[in-house]
């Protein structure tokens, strides 16, 4: 089954429950863009390369291995994105969707497992 078959679905769902999601991008972990879907036009290789790179962000000092998942609040929304070996999706709010950050962020950990 191709990613974008097994995926697509899901990623329609989460857009469906969740009205303030603004939009989810299914990417590989290189920032391949393989699904994005949005409410308003984005560059979304853009943005999947751009979280690539703070991924790749060590956090040795820490001692807590590698990052898997992040929350960024933004000046008007939210960005939450979570990875596993080979794939990231990324997940958009704007500022109504504090409440959402939670259950959004379960939504995309659970598509990742």
């Amino acid at each position: 089954m191709s990613l974008k078959k097994e995926f697509g679905p899901k990623l329609e769902s989460i857009m469906s429950e969740i009205s303030v999601c603004e939009g989810l991008v299914l990417a590989k972990n290189n920032g391949e863009v393989l699904i994005g879907q949005t409410l308003t036009e984005m560059d979304h290789t853009a943005i999947a390369k751009s979280i690539t790179k703070i991924f790749k962000t060590k956090l040795d000092a820490l001692g807590k291995g590698d990052l898997l998942e992040m929350t960024l609040g933004l000046n008007d929304g939210f960005l939450l994105a979570v990875k596993n070996k080979d794939l990231m999706v990324l997940g958009f709010l704007g500022v109504d969707g504090k409440s959402s950050v939670g259950l959004l962020l379960r939504q995309l950990k659970n598509i990742m497992k």
